[in-house]
């Protein structure tokens, strides 16, 4: 309760300082906003080595979410932007590209970094940080992974296409905490990251996350350990990456609450009661899974010295890359564990069975529920690639791979004795065709073809293009994306066995067109998209919780706005999504998703920023997917509709030197609006009205 009362205080101090003090005003660019879930940007700018080289070339992959922070100005979002001998980039897996990439010390909005809610505009989670999550705005969703159970988790896990290396001059750590209270509930996450050059060639870095969340709600505990350990050796004829990722995650389940009077019309229920007392499906039951990465990339480079300018300085002159060699290796160890204890027999029409059985139609073994399945990979990349810009006239660079995919699984047998084991191997080729220096046409054309084994047939294409003119200093951007997408169902899509559920399918081809455009206005602060997607043979989870395939098309469209608007030090953020599906129990999406953030921004002093504000999250009403702990995936469920709820916070966020801190009452419109319907999910309510606080501080020396 005093822990209550003197953030409250603090919280109201700040208000009164800023809204009367006369401090210097600080005007936040749109490129801060760390919520935005759309870039900028597709092609980022050219970011210039300490050596003088340039970070070229994209990833094969489709464009990072992340590339609006990588603009002409977006370094000043950072609060490590005076480390000028600091370079930050990820890596392509396939070809071995430095992709040029910014930290993520972001001072804007870092409270809403924290929380699942603040990943998209509209996003479903389970409740407790760390759990299941899955973004109600379609494009923002990742493709589905091989080991399918990973995609209820992608905000959470460890890639080496997401590392960020990173080559300095000066050792530098981050350490970040955020917790939720009260005790018997609380909710912890720890970051750290540690990094230093050995040399000027060598970095070694090490990585931490830890989450450790008790729930608001019976039998939600969640626990992740991730620990990361990544390094770079970067010379002008040698550039070599490693990653090494140990990643484990227990998740309890609940299987969601019985009775939503409990949230709904509290007042209702006859008794006292906190969030810990509201029955729920079943308790001692848990999702385990595992996740080790081992990632090495190596590449050589072909080129020769140019001759200084002066020939008084023989052999000082600069290499210059042209073409280069690059191979990488992969291993990857998967597991997925769901257990239960809740094994009391009860007695359903007769029938006596497990206390968790009642909730599913079919048994094909009597035990306790015990599933497992292990999931492997070798991949195998070799690539040879051409430099742009080498000369004056080479104006692209274009690198080609093949790559091997040695794949291996194993899962219980529901049926037979022993586990099932399946292997398969794949041979991709592909190449990449881009264009990235320069300001009037940027464009990245990527493809890949399945040749050998179990992708035989399956394709990608994709391509983006940008564009750019300047008015009065100030550039307006205008962008275009587009792919067309034959993709081989999984494996685990066709085949699974378990106690609940059992399939056995032979799955058409997915095929996906997409075409799409974005334009940046920066008079106005204004980012106006639109895309257009058509879906044939779509995969997805029933009403009955079945995989299913829709043999048909369903279109998708999608229009989106960002505003930014200030006035002196009042800001006001808003994104606006619409969603239309032509068939809504294929593809349930809200036609309209809105996050609004209001707030003050200034400076208390000569080093203290302050932004304070409320912001909210909110989707009108629609069918949106429940959840099946049992298959650890999502389905389409069409008895209750969810929405026309805002999730809002009230919050304090501040900068002093190289910390970043904040408080925040999170659920906040739970306390004065009738009735509360505060869920994500079927089932599943965010947790209820809590502060929240964190602080992150970035040590370089």
């Amino acid at each position: 309760m005093k822990e209550k009362l003197f953030i409250s205080l603090l919280a109201c101090v700040l208000c009164v300082t800023a809204t009367y003090s006369q401090a210097r005003v600080i005007l936040p660019d749109s490129s801060q906003i760390t919520t935005n879930p759309d870039s900028l940007d597709l092609l980022p700018r050219q970011i210039p080595e300490p050596n003088g080289q340039k970070l070229n070339s994209r990833s094969p992959r489709q464009a990072s979410h992340l590339d609006h922070l990588i603009n002409d100005h977006g370094a000043e979002a950072d609060s490590l932007r005076r480390l000028a001998q600091m370079t930050i980039w990820k890596i392509d897996a396939r070809t071995g590209n430095r992709l040029p990439a910014v930290s993520d010390t972001l001072l804007h909005n870092y409270q809403q970094s924290i929380l699942p809610d603040g990943q998209s505009v509209a996003m479903g989670f389970l409740a407790p940080l760390g759990s299941p999550a899955f973004s109600k705005i379609f494009a923002d969703r990742p493709e589905t992974e091989q080991f399918i159970f990973n995609n209820a988790y992608y905000l959470y896990l460890k890639d080496p296409e997401e590392v960020l290396f990173v080559n300095t001059r000066v050792p530098y750590s981050r350490l970040s905490y955020n917790r939720a209270a009260p005790k018997q509930t609380r909710e912890e996450r720890f970051e750290a990251r540690l990094v230093s050059n050995f040399g000027k060639s060598l970095n070694v870095g090490l990585d931490v996350d830890l989450i450790n969340a008790r729930g608001y709600y019976n039998s939600q505990a969640v626990k992740h350990n991730n620990f990361s350990l990544f390094g770079n050796y970067l010379s002008d004829r040698i550039e070599a990456h490693a990653f090494m990722n140990i990643g484990s995650l227990v998740n309890a389940e609940n299987g969601g609450i019985t009775d939503e009077r409990f949230i709904t019309h509290p007042d209702s229920v006859q008794q006292n009661f906190t969030s810990r007392d509201i029955p729920v499906k079943f308790t001692n039951t848990w999702n385990s899974l595992r996740n080790n990465r081992f990632f090495l990339s190596g590449r050589y480079n072909l080129g020769y010295v140019e001759a200084p300018a002066d020939s008084s300085h023989k052999g000082q002159g600069q290499f210059v890359p042209v073409a280069s060699i690059g191979f990488s290796s992969q291993f990857t160890q998967q597991y997925r564990r769901f257990l239960s204890h809740d094994t009391a027999f009860v007695n359903v029409d007769g029938v006596y069975m497990h206390r968790i059985d009642q909730f599913y139609p079919n048994r094909f073994y009597e035990e306790a529920v015990d599933d497992s399945i292990r999931f492997s990979s070798v991949k195998n990349t070799v690539s040879l690639g051409l430099r742009e810009g080498f000369k004056e006239w080479v104006k692209f660079g274009l690198t080609a791979f093949l790559e091997h995919d040695l794949r291996n699984y194993s899962m219980k047998d529901s049926v037979g004795p022993g586990m099932t084991r399946h292997r398969e191997s794949a041979v991709t080729i592909g190449g990449v065709l881009n264009k990235q220096q320069g300001d009037n046409l940027l464009f990245n054309i990527r493809a890949d073809l399945g040749v050998l084994g179990a992708n035989l047939g399956e394709f990608r294409a994709m391509g983006d293009v940008e564009t750019g003119f300047d008015i009065a200093g100030k550039r307006t951007t205008l962008s275009a994306h587009a792919y067309i997408k034959n993709l081989k169902p999984k494996y685990l899509e066709e085949n699974y066995y378990s106690k609940y559920f059992r399939w056995n399918h032979n799955f058409g081809d997915i095929r996906r067109v997409y075409v799409g455009g974005k334009l940046h206005i920066p008079f106005t602060n204004t980012t106006l998209s639109a895309g257009v997607e058509n879906l044939q043979n779509f995969i997805y989870y029933n009403s009955e919780r079945q995989i299913a395939q829709e043999g048909g098309n369903v279109q998708l469209v999608t229009a989106r706005i960002e505003q930014h608007l200030r006035f002196g030090i009042f800001n006001w953020d808003n994104q606006v999504v619409y969603q239309a599906s032509s068939n809504q129990e294929v593809i349930p999406v809200p036609h309209l998703s809105v996050y609004s953030n209001m707030y003050l921004k200034t400076k208390i002093v000569n080093e203290l920023t302050l932004q304070l504000g409320v912001d909210a999250h909110y989707h009108t009403k629609y069918y949106i997917p429940g959840y099946e702990p049992a298959l650890l995936q999502f389905y389409n469920q069409r008895e209750k509709e969810i929405g026309n709820y805002p999730i809002a916070t009230v919050y304090a966020n501040m900068h002093l030197k190289q910390t970043r801190f904040y408080v925040m009452y999170y659920n906040v419109a739970s306390q004065f609006m009738n009735p509360k319907e505060y869920f994500s999910l079927p089932g599943y309510p965010v947790n209820p009205a809590i502060f929240r606080l964190g602080v992150s501080v970035n040590l370089h020396n």
